[in-house]
């Protein structure tokens, strides 16, 4: 059994005409096929999509990741930017990049939680 989910901010920076789902796929795929930091990722993409310059975008993510063994947030999102970097870098350019970091406060972390899951809905019975 892994540890619990633990949940980050994901900012990247992309070209601009890369579609923000398949830039999704790929951080997910990135994350999932690190064969030297095992673990899964759920990522949802935040409707905040920005330009930066014209040729980029940058785009915002919220993660909940999962490793076989717990460890502090601090090096787990440290291990997950390296290995989103690598990958943007090899797929998309040299100027591609990925910042990661734990929710900084609990009203952060709600609004990454509704990000992530939704408003939640009364059930008419």
């Amino acid at each position: 059994m892994g540890a619990d989910p633990e949940m980050a901010v994901v900012r990247v920076k992309a070209p601009a005409d890369v579609d923000p789902y398949v830039l999704e796929a790929e951080l997910t795929r990135a994350v999932a096929g690190s064969r030297a930091r095992p673990m899964t990722a759920e990522l949802t993409l935040l409707p905040s999509v920005r330009r930066s310059g014209g040729r980029f975008r940058r785009h915002l993510f919220v993660a909940l990741l999962c490793t076989p063994t717990a460890r502090p947030a601090d090096e787990l999102a440290a291990a997950v930017q390296k290995t989103l970097r690598k990958s943007l870098r090899r797929r998309f350019g040299a100027d591609a990049s990925a910042k990661v970091r734990p929710p900084r406060s609990g009203d952060e972390i709600d609004v990454c939680w509704l990000g992530v899951r939704g408003t939640p809905h009364r059930q008419q019975a």
